[in-house]
């Protein structure tokens, strides 16, 4: 094999990482490094002196690394057998990736399911030759940005997903918050692929998220809702609590106990018979549908009987049970007039002075 004497670049623009096809070099060789790359020594298997821009003839004080591997003479044209790499150090531009498959999602504001796509484009630079060599390149002739897209886009993708979910999920941002918010999405992705493609030594220079879409009847969908949110926040009431109405409803075409419950909401809602706000009886309702509805507030108490304070009716004075729910009724005497309790006895109401 030649004994090269000059040693650069030959390779393509678009390669990341290109190796000088000679391998034996003279100790007086000369090792020419354009400005947009750096240039690698290797021998053995192993990664030696690094090069940066210039012209640089291979003697024995610039190889301090190589030299401590092999034992190479001084002085003279001694050959030494070595791999010199060449590490392309120009940002690559519009590295695209996209989500191979939908993420399911329910929107957390208006609880509609969703299959979310996203897609966008980075920019990265190789910022540590040694290490990207060693853990991703692997010493082959040839390595290019096309090789290094395909190597990536599952993981940049992945990562995309889980951070999507989060914000989504943890952060209660509805799809159109995040849509509207991408530049910052956006950032919060970048930070976590940093960490990652360090390890590579890889430098992501820039990060964006183009478009998160999700299918046409999805999009329908949420739109609905939100035009219903917007609605009923007019109307005084958020639109978790049209939900919690639209469930409630629901319970009213049931029978027994679900029945009863969707009664008590539907009458609330068309002429507010009970107190509290449409609000509070559907929050009652859907934390537990097996809940009796409460009692009205037991009537005065009128001359010639009183009302069971359970169901209303009217007893006949002095019955200790209703006659008609069963409920069990006061065992002392009271005044029939006031509802005063009196002593066993009395002939006259102490409070009101009416004959017992």
């Amino acid at each position: 094999m030649a004994i090269s004497q000059v040693i650069q670049f030959q390779g393509s623009p678009d390669d990341l990482v290109w190796k000088y096809p000679g391998e034996e070099f003279n100790a007086t060789s000369q090792l020419i490094v354009d400005e947009t790359f750096k240039a690698l020594m290797c021998v053995n298997g192993q990664a030696a002196d690094l090069f940066g821009a210039g012209r640089h003839t291979l003697t024995v004080p610039n190889l301090p690394l190589l030299r401590r591997i092999i034992n190479i003479p001084t002085g003279g044209n001694s050959p030494f057998p070595c791999k010199v790499f060449y590490i392309n150090q120009v940002h690559q531009m519009d590295m695209l990736w996209g989500t191979r498959g939908a993420i399911t999602l329910n929107d957390p504001q208006y609880d509609i399911f969703l299959h979310i796509m996203l897609h966008g484009s980075m920019t990265f630079s190789i910022a540590d030759p040694r290490k990207f060599l060693i853990k991703l390149v692997g010493f082959r002739s040839r390595y290019t940005s096309k090789e290094m897209i395909e190597n990536f886009k599952g993981l940049v993708s992945s990562h995309v997903k889980d951070c999507i979910s989060q914000i989504m999920i943890n952060g209660k941002k509805s799809y159109f918050e995040i849509n509207a918010d991408l530049f910052k999405t956006s950032e919060i992705v970048k930070e976590r692929l940093d960490d990652i493609f360090d390890e590579y030594g890889i430098k992501v220079e820039y990060f964006n998220i183009e478009t998160i879409e999700v299918p046409k009847e999805d999009y329908e969908a949420i739109t609905r809702a939100k035009e219903r949110s917007s609605s009923r926040r007019i109307e005084g009431y958020t639109w978790q609590e049209q939900r919690q109405m639209d469930i409630a409803e629901k319970f009213a075409g049931n029978e027994g106990t679900m029945g009863n419950i969707g009664g008590v909401v539907g009458g609330v809602m068309m002429g507010g018979a009970l107190s509290g706000t449409v609000a509070d009886i559907t929050r009652n309702a859907v934390a537990n549908p097996y809940q009796q509805p409460p009692a009205p507030p037991a009537p005065p108490v009128s001359a010639g009987g009183s009302f069971c304070p359970q169901c209303g009716q009217r007893v006949a004075a002095g019955s200790k049970f209703c006659n008609f729910c069963g409920t069990r009724l006061q065992t002392d005497p009271v005044c029939p007039n006031c509802g005063n309790k009196l002593t066993p006895g009395s002939k006259f109401c102490n409070e009101c002075g009416t004959k017992i």
